[in-house]
């Protein structure tokens, strides 16, 4: 008892301090001029050689490069200039992709992912934005994507705190646009949402804008990669973002 009594009041002291800091903190916003248009960056995840899921004849690096190709055109149609880190199947190593958007000076870095679970039970949707892990799942999926790159720790940059706070509030706007979409176009015990997370993706590591990742279903679930693999669900990610971004534009004008 007394151990837990001693831990709880640590646990107190420490929430207390953090809610002070909290309470010390504010989040600059972005400004966009009027007559500026928006630059958004979509990444279509793998590609070439890196498939990503799989599941039948159908590739991750297919399905997300269809999804970020509707969401670009989607996305024009409402005055924002886009542009993908790839354009066709080709391969793309992860540090070129946010180098990509950093150096375009781009306003929000979106990468677009499909999941895949051991489990064929687990399915939903979910949004990443960058910080420690939100638990082992979460950690586990950003180590998957991550696979392959050779990390140089004198390398890794250190994330701006104000584009770690924007880009968890670009994730939640993002995470329920896409579920308010989804809900309304499919039976709601289909499209489950798994919320916002966070995890140390590389590609939202080095992206020096506000920069979520997008998994917009799991591959391993059969009636949710029959949405997957429907043109009409991929069209409907992308008005979703739509109609996230211009939220976040008016925001921030």
């Amino acid at each position: 008892m007394a151990i837990y009594q001693k831990h709880s009041m640590s646990f107190m002291v420490h929430m207390c301090q953090l809610l002070l800091g909290l309470c010390f903190f504010s989040v600059s916003s972005i400004s966009y001029a009027e007559d500026t248009k928006m630059v958004i960056v979509l990444d279509a995840g793998h590609g070439g050689i890196e498939r990503g899921a799989q599941s039948q004849n159908f590739d991750e690096a297919d399905i997300a490069l269809d999804v970020a190709l509707r969401s670009k055109r989607l996305l024009e149609d409402n005055g924002f200039e886009v542009l993908l880190t790839r354009e066709t199947d080709t391969t793309l190593g992860l540090q070129n992709r946010p180098d990509m958007a950093n150096k375009a000076n781009a306003d929000v870095f979106i990468s677009i992912h499909v999941n895949s679970a051991e489990s064929s039970s687990l399915h939903g949707i979910e949004t990443y934005s960058v910080d420690i892990a939100t638990d082992a799942y979460s950690a586990m999926v950003a180590l998957k994507e991550n696979m392959g790159i050779q990390v140089d720790q004198a390398k890794i940059p250190t994330v701006n705190t104000n584009t770690m706070l924007l880009s968890m509030e670009l994730a939640d706007l993002v995470q329920n646009n896409v579920m308010d979409t989804l809900g309304t176009e499919y039976e709601t015990d289909s499209i489950v949402d798994l919320g916002h997370k966070t995890a140390m993706f590389s590609v939202l590591v080095h992206a020096q804008m506000p920069a979520i990742l997008l998994e917009v279903g799991f591959m391993s679930n059969s009636a949710e990669f029959t949405h997957i693999q429907s043109a009409h669900y991929r069209e409907s990610i992308g008005q979703s973002l739509v109609t996230a971004l211009l939220e976040w534009e008016e925001r921030n004008k």
